[in-house]
């Protein structure tokens, strides 16, 4: 009776499982165990919820500190694991699991049918994991490990979503851009953006300092292991991270000025990388996020530009986004 239960991986969880690894072991974008677990606690809640595009603020919303919490009002799951569907418009779900098997992995497969893997790694812990997709249907599956590559199904359910608007998931603290209220680089970027008259301003302050101020780790993209959450204040005070690191920074702070950014994750050229995309009010979407010569924008991405310095052509990149949260 047990063998109904237990199902190797899928193809696509190993083909997303194997990205992971790539992510961590190839060119520019290896990853390493950070020293935060990733987990936001259900007890945040979200601190001004935007749902439209104020007209009086210099960015696409005012700043705030936008925090997920698993209200309880509508849940979906089983005795093992909790999935609180409660705020979709806001964005994102958050999963907690309740068992005893030594991994778990969520697979949220959007509308566009890309699926997207999170771990849970804390029992009883709420992880939030974002919508990424925009509206439409979500099929949420949760599997925890047996042994080796055996995991079995505990959860797979369909969710609807209609987001307040596009910008939701990407401006909340997730899985991978995570924040909270105590983290010290919102307190940095509020520094940067203060006396700026808009969100170009902001972006470009915002960009010069992680550029300026950031080295790559060369040590920690070849010892990095998997799964790996950027700790953004740590990235902050030592001054050296690896693309990953780079990315979540800025997306911490442009997020918290009321910018919605994008944490992308897929190849630059044939390497495995993770960029930003910014929204800007006067321009929209900026893909692969932006550098200003004091007269245009054009593509680049912190990491490269931080490593290459004045010899950094984004012209000469490929980027290809396989991923975004």
């Amino acid at each position: 009776m047990f063998l109904s239960y237990v199902i190797k991986c899928t193809s696509i969880f190993k083909y997303i499982l194997s990205a992971l690894v790539f992510l961590c072991i190839l060119g520019m974008c290896g990853c390493g165990k950070g020293t935060d677990s990733g987990q936001v606690p259900s007890a945040g809640a979200a601190s001004g919820g935007p749902g439209s595009l104020p007209s009086d603020s210099i960015t696409a919303f005012g700043p705030a500190i936008l925090l997920p919490s698993a209200d309880g009002k509508e849940t979906i799951g089983s005795d093992e694991v909790t999935v609180d569907v409660s705020n979709t418009a806001q964005g994102y779900i958050m999963a907690a699991y309740h068992g005893s098997a030594p991994q778990v992995n969520v697979q949220v497969t959007g509308p566009d049918g890309v699926t997207y893997l999170y771990f849970i790694s804390e029992k009883d812990t709420y992880t939030a994991m974002p919508l990424s997709s925009g509206d439409g249907s979500y099929l949420i599956d949760v599997y925890e490990q047996l042994e080796g590559d055996m995991y079995g199904n505990i959860l797979s359910d369909v969710i609807d979503v209609t987001l307040d608007n596009e910008f939701m998931p990407f401006l909340y603290s997730n899985q991978f851009v995570y924040f909270t209220k105590d983290t010290r680089a919102i307190q940095k970027g509020d520094e940067l953006a203060a006396g700026c008259t808009d969100d170009l301003d902001i972006t470009a302050n915002i960009y010069n300092f992680v550029v300026g101020n950031t080295q790559y780790d060369y040590d920690k993209a070849a010892a990095v292991t998997s799964p790996y959450y950027p700790d953004v204040d740590e990235t902050m005070d030592t001054g050296k991270g690896i693309c990953f690191d780079y990315s979540a920074l800025m997306c911490t702070m442009l997020r918290t000025q009321g910018i919605p950014c994008k944490l992308n994750i897929g190849y630059a050229g044939d390497v495995y990388h993770a960029w930003i995309s910014v929204y800007l009010k006067s321009v929209g979407w900026v893909d692969n996020l932006i550098q200003f010569d004091g007269k245009n924008w054009s593509m680049m991405d912190p990491t490269m530009a931080s490593t290459d310095g004045d010899s950094y052509d984004p012209s000469k990149e490929q980027y290809t986004v396989m991923f975004q949260r």
